[in-house]
C-alpha cells in the first residue's frame, strides 16, 4: 500500500484541496482530505493524449529533424550528414520539412535528393504529415499504375513531390522496409517522451492497410511493451482483422482527405490561395459506408481522419445512414474535424459522434495571420470551434497528433484555453477535460482512467502548480497504475 499527498484534482472541474492518496496494488482505495499538505506540488488524472503517432514520433528520434533548416543547402546537409551516420539502414527518413519556413519557400526537388544517393530510397516528410519529397529509388517502390499524387514537371519528370494517395501509398511501403528494432526502438522513445510529459495513455493509430497479419502482431507486442498505456486504433480497411487480436477499435487515420497545409484537406469551396482547387476525398461514399456497417455489425468503435468541410461533411452522411444500428453505444470518432459550418456541427451533435481535437493546430496555425487564414481566406473563423461544439453537445477529446505537434498536454491545455477566435476559447477546466475526463470516455474507458476515485487505476501525473491556474506548470512525476515512470531529475 502506497500514499501521496499533495493538492488533490479529482476531476477538472474540482477544487484542489490538500489530501492523500492510498494506492493499493495499482488501484486507488481512497481520497483522503487533509486540513494541511506539507507538499505544494498538486495531484492530478494521469493525461491522455487521444491521437498519436507513436512510432512516427519515435522515428523523428531516429532520423533527421528539418525543422531548424531555414534554406534548401542546410535541409540538405542534414540529410548528407545522417547518410554517413546511417549507413547501416536500408533508406533515410526525415521529417518536418516546412517549404514556407524555409528561404526559397519551395519543397526539395528530387534530383537534388538524387545527388545525394541514387542506391537508397529517401523519403522527406512534410510537417502535416500529408505531403513528402521521394528521390527516384523511393518513387521506383510506387507500382507501374501510380495512384493519384504524384507532381510532375513541364517535361514530364516527377519533380519528387508526392502527396493525396500517392504519398500514402509510399508512406505506407517506406516505413515497411524498416528493421523491427528500429520500430521498437522507436516505440520506447515514445513512450519516455509520453511520461516525461505527464502521459500516462496514448491512443495509438499504428500499422498500414498493406500490413499482414506478421507484421502486426510485431507492431502489436511493442505497443504491449510500452512503458505507457498504448490503445492501438488499427488503421487497416479489413474490418475483420481487429477481432483476430481480441481488439475492439479500428481506424485512427483511415484518411477521408488530407491537411490544409498540403492543400489536400477537401473543402466545399476552392483554397484562397489556389484558385480551382478545393482538396482531395480520397474514398468513395460507399466504400466508407460499407466499412462503418461491418464495424457497427461487429461492435467496433471506429475513427476517420477528416479535416476539411467537404470530407466531414461526407463522414457524416454515411453515419446518418446508420441511425438505428447502435452505432451511438460504439463512441464512433472524427478525427481533427477543423472546418465546420454551423449546419454539420448540428448534424454531429445529433449522431453523437466523438470529436477528437488538436488544440495546438489553431494555436500554431490558426488565427488571421497565419497558414490557415492564408489557405482558407475569412473560413478561418470557422476553424476549430471549440466552445461553439461544447455548447451543441459535442464531445470533444484532446490530442496532440504527435509527431505533427508536441506530446504535451500541458501545452494543448494552454492551446485550447489561447486559440486566436477569442469566442471559440475554452475554460481551464474544459480544457483540463480534453486530455482527462473527456479523452477517457472517448476511449471508452471512463470506468478505469481520467479521474481520481476509488476503484480507479493509480494512474496520475503530479505537476509543480495547478495548469487551470499557472501556465508555467512543470511535471514532476507521472505513475501508471502506481508506478513510478518518470520523476524530474532522475529520467533525463
Amino acid at each position: 500500500m502506497e500514499t501521496l499527498s499533495g493538492y488533490l484534482i479529482p476531476t477538472p472541474s474540482a477544487t484542489a484541496f490538500p489530501g492523500k492518496i492510498i494506492i493499493d496494488n495499482g488501484i486507488i482505495t481512497a481520497l483522503v482530505p487533509l486540513e494541511r499538505c506539507e507538499s505544494d506540488n498538486f495531484i492530478l488524472p494521469g493525461f491522455i493524449d487521444s491521437h498519436t503517432h507513436p512510432i512516427e514520433y519515435g522515428l523523428t528520434k531516429l532520423f533527421p529533424d528539418l525543422s531548424p533548416a531555414r534554406s534548401v543547402s542546410e535541409a540538405l546537409e542534414l540529410l548528407s550528414e545522417t547518410l554517413n551516420h546511417k549507413a547501416e539502414l536500408p533508406l533515410l527518413l526525415a521529417f518536418n520539412f516546412n517549404p514556407e519556413q524555409i528561404r526559397e519557400h519551395r519543397y526539395l526537388y528530387r534530383r537534388e535528393l538524387d545527388r545525394l544517393t541514387r542506391t537508397k530510397p529517401i523519403f522527406v516528410y512534410r510537417i502535416d504529415g500529408h505531403s513528402g519529397i521521394a528521390n527516384t529509388p523511393a518513387l521506383h517502390m510506387l507500382s507501374s499504375q501510380s495512384p493519384e499524387g504524384i507532381e510532375f514537371d513541364g517535361a514530364g519528370n516527377p519533380t519528387g513531390l508526392v502527396f493525396g494517395p500517392a504519398y500514402e501509398a509510399l508512406s505506407g511501403k517506406i516505413k515497411r522496409q524498416l528493421p523491427t528494432e528500429v520500430l521498437t526502438t522507436a516505440l520506447r522513445l515514445a513512450a519516455k517522451d509520453a511520461a516525461r510529459a505527464g502521459i500516462t495513455t496514448m491512443a495509438a493509430m499504428v500499422g498500414t492497410p498493406e500490413m499482414d497479419e506478421s507484421e502486426w502482431q510485431i507492431v502489436l507486442n511493442a505497443l504491449e511493451c510500452a512503458e505507457v498505456r498504448m490503445v492501438p486504433f488499427m488503421q487497416t480497411w479489413n474490418v475483420e482483422l481487429p477481432g483476430r487480436f481480441k481488439l475492439s477499435r479500428i481506424g485512427g487515420c483511415l484518411l477521408l482527405d488530407g491537411s490544409f497545409g498540403s492543400h489536400t484537406a477537401a473543402l466545399s469551396e476552392e483554397y484562397a490561395d489556389a484558385p480551382g482547387f478545393s482538396g482531395i476525398l480520397y474514398h468513395s461514399d460507399s466504400k466508407i459506408l460499407e466499412f462503418l456497417r461491418h464495424a457497427t455489425r461487429l461492435n467496433l468503435q471506429t475513427a476517420f481522419h477528416a479535416i476539411g468541410d467537404r470530407a466531414i461533411e461526407q463522414l457524416v452522411r454515411c453515419h446518418e445512414q446508420l441511425v438505428g444500428q447502435t452505432a451511438e453505444s460504439l463512441r464512433h470518432r472524427i478525427e481533427h474535424a477543423e472546418l465546420l459550418s454551423p449546419e454539420l456541427i448540428n448534424r454531429i451533435s445529433k449522431l453523437k459522434l466523438i470529436l477528437c481535437v488538436q488544440p495546438a493546430f489553431e494555436l500554431l496555425w490558426g488565427g488571421p495571420d497565419n497558414m490557415y487564414a492564408k489557405r482558407l481566406g475569412n473560413r478561418w473563423h470557422m476553424t476549430n470551434p471549440y466552445q461553439t461544439l461544447l455548447k451543441s453537445g459535442v464531445m470533444l477529446a484532446g490530442g496532440s497528433d504527435a509527431p505533427v505537434t508536441p506530446l504535451n498536454p500541458l501545452f494543448g491545455i494552454r492551446a485550447a484555453t489561447s486559440l486566436p477566435n477569442m469566442n471559440e476559447r475554452l475554460s481551464s477546466s474544459e480544457a483540463l477535460a480534453l486530455f482527462t475526463a473527456n479523452a477517457a470516455y472517448s476511449l471508452k474507458m471512463e470506468d478505469r482512467i481520467g479521474s481520481l476515485k476509488p476503484g480507479m487505476e493509480a494512474d496520475l501525473v503530479i505537476t509543480s502548480a495547478d495548469p487551470r491556474i499557472d501556465t508555467q506548470t512543470r511535471i514532476i512525476a507521472t505513475f501508471k497504475t502506481g508506478k513510478v515512470i518518470y520523476q524530474a531529475g532522475l529520467w533525463q
